[in-house]
């Protein structure tokens, strides 16, 4: 269930090591600093997890990234951890130790990004861990300025206290998710979605192009949550499951959406049903899932326990 508190040392997520998860990992360190009163260091922080994260996101070739961050008292220390298999030289280029600052265009172009961090952090480094690789950044909030230089790599840091999540942030749990039919009303979704986008070109279709203006914008605050839950499900149909649970963390303004999202995919799948738009209606099916998922995003952060499909499904006339 959603929730949060100030008094952990470190604040943890797990996303979908993909581009569209880079904003979620952002907000999650900027509202991290501001639950511990630190709103100085965001600015940089926000940068260098920016960076952080869509380098492992591009570079690493894993399925999951974890950014952590720990409340060192005089600095931050911001973790991106990922599962990929890649080796430490093909995530970060080698920086030669340098005495001026480096002109982007004389880097190449893998660990450009880290080149930002570098100059941004009071320290920084890069560890292979047992399952894939550790790039960390501690920011300081001082006015030195540094200069490109090789990433320092001391012993991986222990926790100070169990983690946990900022203010206003906490997983929401699809219990017992069917992966077959989850998988199918998530490509249904991408489809509406594609279709919803090319109508919004139509300026002679305006009830069309306001459905689909609605839909694209209330899904962009939850895109990583929904990527890194499509990721799980991917991963168990791999596997050859038919159930999983599946933790998506999410800031908790994001329930706020969910209700116009619904209203706004049904008035799309009324288009369809009188053939409007050549994608296909939903099918039951599809509609149940979504309104169970929709159920959970609405009320686990009210304090509702995490009820499963099949017994959702049991009591829903």
């Amino acid at each position: 269930m959603l929730g949060g508190t100030t008094t952990l040392s470190e604040v943890r997520v797990r996303l979908a090591a993909e581009p569209v998860s880079v904003p979620g990992a952002r907000r999650f360190v900027s509202d991290g600093l501001t639950s511990w009163g630190r709103p100085a260091l965001v600015e940089d922080a926000a940068l260098c997890v920016t960076e952080m994260a869509s380098n492992a996101a591009l570079h690493s070739g894993s399925g999951f990234m974890d950014v952590s961050m720990q409340d060192h008292r005089e600095s931050v220390r911001i973790c991106v951890e990922d599962e990929g298999r890649a080796p430490v030289q093909a995530v970060v280029s080698p920086m030669p130790e340098r005495t001026g600052p480096v002109a982007p265009e004389d880097e190449p172009t893998t660990g450009r990004g880290l080149m930002i961090v570098s100059i941004l952090a009071s320290n920084w480094g890069v560890e292979e861990t047992r399952s894939g690789n550790r790039i960390w950044a501690e920011i300081s909030g001082g006015n030195d300025e540094h200069t490109t230089r090789i990433s320092r790599t001391p012993p991986s840091p222990a926790r100070a206290a169990p983690s946990g999540l900022p203010d206003g942030w906490g997983v929401v749990r699809l219990v017992g998710c069917p992966v077959e039919l989850s998988l199918r009303s998530d490509q249904h979704l991408d489809e509406l979605i594609r279709e919803l986008q090319l109508i919004d070109a139509d300026e002679d279709n305006p009830p069309s192009r306001q459905i689909a203006t609605v839909v694209e914008t209330l899904l962009q605050a939850p895109a990583f949550a929904r990527h890194t839950g499509r990721r799980i499900v991917q991963e168990a149909a791999a596997a050859g499951l038919d159930l999983v649970d599946v933790e998506m963390t999410m800031p908790r303004q994001v329930a706020a959406g969910v209700r116009d999202l619904q209203r706004a995919v049904r008035r799309a799948d009324a288009l369809c049903e009188r053939e409007e738009m050549l994608t296909l209606a939903s099918t039951p099916e599809m509609r149940a899932i979504r309104s169970w998922m929709a159920e959970c995003l609405i009320t686990q952060p009210e304090g509702a326990e995490p009820v499963s499909f099949a017994d959702w499904l049991s009591r829903t006339p």
